[in-house]
């Protein structure tokens, strides 16, 4: 997504220029209508957005049903149900394809290809009947159809460029002048890694490791290796249905140092969570990715995994749900999970749309820090949102008025994504699909998943966003930071999230084929469930006018589905005893989505069910200094010999100097103490369910819910009187108001105490 307001400000800049071409041209729907609005939107896509092109995806296999309803998951935990890798399909040969992984159900389509993005060339041909993507001969005429992507092991030299991260393909004959040269065991080698890279369950993998050149590329050398194995996963926000694209540079430019140090390093694009976030297919693809590198080389004595942020996601559920895997991780810009952030992430265009539009007549809004108070994460005035620049020409093209200075995390850092999991009928990928398949496609994240959350009759997949009973700034009213009215005014106009069914495409101009300047939204406002007959002002809560209160619908999430992703190993539930450092950059205050506290959710999750957090550091620093090699070799001393005094939380200046180390620097309110002196360097936020009072592990789907009445006899409101306000509290959340104290409802049974060792169920 990063990149996209600027790819759509450029095309509007030239559309200033020529305004009345534009509006001609887009009012008499030429731009897009086929032929030749769809060469533009690829264009666009292509040019400007950077949205990779590849062969498009025919039709689905005969018979395939993507809107068959069935049930949510409801079978054992992955850790309790290992994942069976068959030993004699490893390691796969030279020229052959790896297996498919059938555990989870049939394969899901469409699968779009990307070996040929990749320098893999085309797919092999798997059916004639016109299913996946064509394949073709050397003049261009279809041959077959590749609906499983599937390509050839092969193993190629790739040399490291000197004075850059990049690798190039060795040539044949005298070695390149520009070749990087290093020192190995006392030795000058040339620093040429083999790569082996081919097909195993439908992505593609990758194998590096330092070789000396002069054998045979055919042949796997352990020579150079020093005996431990990175597995590497990467992050970004996918919903499936694509393959992922693998390259030297994939693995090479994220870890040069490590190949260089001899570690071998593996990588498949089934643990790129930019293209998807089916966490228990990834632990799958990993484990099949280290049988095949145990099958070439040998079993490491270490296998450590690394990644940042979706990469981070990857390892916590890894090692969870595939206990034994990992020996150790390094977590970079993490958090616990991904379907746990969906919980607030989704409130976050409701709360946008809230201050800009709802509520865009009462100025303390319009100032973006004011927003902390509701959305608890960090804002800033003076920097842009994501689409600002967008936004401000859609809005001058229109006539409308342009919107407050500034953002928040929710608009600079998530604006985009939210859409992209939750609307089945956006996907910025979508052009990969040819009309008739993307027409009756589910493009979200619960669809991708549908073998856990499950399908409703309405053949779309069932969600676990709940907001029902939730205080939207519960903590601000409390403070006296904001008054009862504009307490009452928030919570009544608030809303929720149409059902998938009834969900219209995004209105983001040339992301969604949309070709009206007035009709470009931001929040995606045309799919929430507003207050009928329009919001009811602030000045009937001011009054309490009881009688004019209109109630925007809330959203109450499936339990099964939620208690599918407790079952299914989607949720971290802490339960991990390998060693983890947990490293980032404090980015909070340039509202980056990587927000600190997230690493202080995961650290609550672990103790929560191990009863302690001693395996886990949590380390940050200045983006001026990266800590991450530290941390790699901390990690290999711990696992050698033992816990080595090092071996403890710490912060970092930006010279890389210590600012203090050791137990307590990280504590604060979260876990009700005093303030340490790292938080107090780099400060923790929090989420709008935080504001609202549920607590910060983050882990709460669905609340239980009691009467107003009772909330106020239980002081919920204190110091606060809000007896006064009972009547419109009570039509407000006529369902009642939640109390995070009773837990989460969608949490199984067996789940709910990790710590008495048989949580699983």
């Amino acid at each position: 997504m990063p990149g996209f307001g600027r790819g759509i400000a450029v095309v509007l800049v030239s559309c200033v220029v020529i305004l009345g071409v534009c509006f001609a041209l887009f009012s008499s729907g030429l731009l897009s209508s086929a032929p030749f609005g769809g060469a533009l939107y690829r264009y666009l896509d292509q040019a400007l957005f950077g949205i990779r092109s590849g062969p498009l995806v025919q039709q689905l296999p005969a018979g395939y049903d993507r809107y068959a309803p069935r049930q949510a998951y409801s079978g054992p935990h992955p850790s309790q149900r290992p994942f069976a890798v068959d030993a004699e399909a490893f390691p796969v040969d030279l020229g052959a394809v790896g297996p498919i992984d059938t555990s989870l159900g049939p394969p899901q389509y469409p699968f779009a290809c990307d070996s040929q993005a990749s320098g893999l060339g085309q797919p092999l041909v798997d059916n004639q009947q016109g299913a996946g993507v064509a394949v073709t001969d050397s003049a261009g005429k279809i041959i077959g159809y590749s609906k499983d992507c599937q390509v050839p092991a092969r193993a190629e030299y790739f040399y490291a460029v000197q004075g850059s991260d990049q690798f190039q393909p060795l040539p044949a004959g005298e070695l390149p002048g520009d070749m990087t040269w290093i020192e190995r065991d006392g030795q000058r080698i040339p620093f040429v890694i083999r790569l082996e890279r081919g097909t195993i369950n439908r992505f593609i993998y990758a194998i590096a490791v330092l070789q000396n050149p002069n054998l045979p590329v055919a042949t796997a050398d352990p020579s150079y290796w020093n005996g431990r194995l990175l597995y590497f996963f990467r992050g970004g926000v996918g919903i499936g249905k694509v393959q992922g694209k693998v390259t030297a540079n994939t693995i090479g430019e994220r870890r040069h140092q490590d190949l260089a140090e001899g570690y071998a390093v593996a990588f498949s694009s089934g643990t790129h969570t930019r293209n998807h976030y089916d966490v228990v297919r990834a632990g799958h693809t990993a484990a099949m990715v280290v049988a095949q590198f145990r099958g070439r080389y040998g079993a490491p004595e270490l296998t450590l995994g690394l990644g940042e942020s979706g990469g981070a996601v990857l390892q916590y559920l890894t090692a969870q749900n595939h206990p034994g895997l990992l020996d150790g991780l390094i977590t970079g810009y993490s958090y616990p999970d991904m379907i746990t952030q969906t919980i607030w992430v989704l409130d976050c265009d409701l709360l946008e749309y809230y201050f800009d539009v709802t509520a865009a007549d009462q100025p303390r809004w319009q100032k973006q820090e004011e927003r902390t108070l509701i959305e608890g994460l960090t804002a800033d005035s003076n920097l842009p949102n994501r689409f600002a620049n967008v936004d401000k020409w859609m809005r001058r093209l229109s006539l409308r008025p342009p919107l407050a200075p500034g953002s928040t995390e929710c608009a600079r850092g998530w604006r985009g994504l939210t859409a992209m999991t939750n609307n089945p009928h956006f996907y910025h990928r979508a052009l990969r699909f040819s009309p008739g398949v993307r027409a009756g496609e589910r493009f979200s994240h619960w669809h991708d998943l549908k073998w856990v959350y499950g399908v409703d009759e309405s053949g779309y997949a069932r969600r676990t966003f709940d907001n029902t009973g939730v205080q939207y700034g519960l903590k601000a009213l409390r403070s006296g930071r904001i008054s009862p009215a504009e307490f009452l005014h928030l919570n009544a106009n608030i809303g929720a999230w149409k059902a998938p069914a009834d969900m219209a495409p995004e209105r983001l101009w040339v992301l969604s084929e949309e070709r009206s300047f007035s009709a470009f939204s931001l929040w995606s406002d045309h799919n929430m469930r507003k207050t009928p007959g329009g919001a009811t002002p602030l000045s009937v809560f001011q009054n309490n006018a009881i009688d004019q209160v209109r109630v925007a619908p809330r959203n109450r999430g499936s339990l099964e589905a939620i208690a599918a992703a407790y079952r299914s190993g989607q949720v971290f539930v802490g339960d991990i005893d390998v060693p983890v450092i947990d490293v980032r950059h404090y980015l909070d205050d340039r509202l980056d989505m990587h927000h600190s506290f997230a690493s202080l959710s995961a650290r609550l999750r672990i103790a929560a069910a191990r009863g302690k957090s001693d395996n886990m550091l949590v380390w940050v620093a200045d983006p001026a200094f990266n800590p991450a090699q530290k941390a790699r070799d901390l990690l290999v001393d711990w696992l050698q010999n033992g816990k080595p005094a090092a071996a403890v939380d710490t912060c970092f200046d930006a010279g890389g100097n210590t600012i203090a180390a050791g137990e307590g620097v990280w504590d604060g309110d979260w876990n009700g103490r005093p303030q340490g002196p790292c938080l107090q360097r780099y400060p923790a936020h929090e989420t709008s369910r935080n504001v609202a009072g549920a607590p910060l592990a983050g882990d709460l789907f669905s609340c239980a819910l009691i009467p107003v009445a009772v909330a106020l006899e239980r002081d919920f409101y204190a110091p606060l009187d809000m007896s006064p306000y009972r009547q419109i509290l009570e039509k407000v959340f006529a369902d009642g108001v939640c109390d995070y104290t009773l837990g989460d409802l969608g949490r199984p049974e067996a789940i709910k105490n990790p710590a008495s060792g048989n949580w699983r169920g």
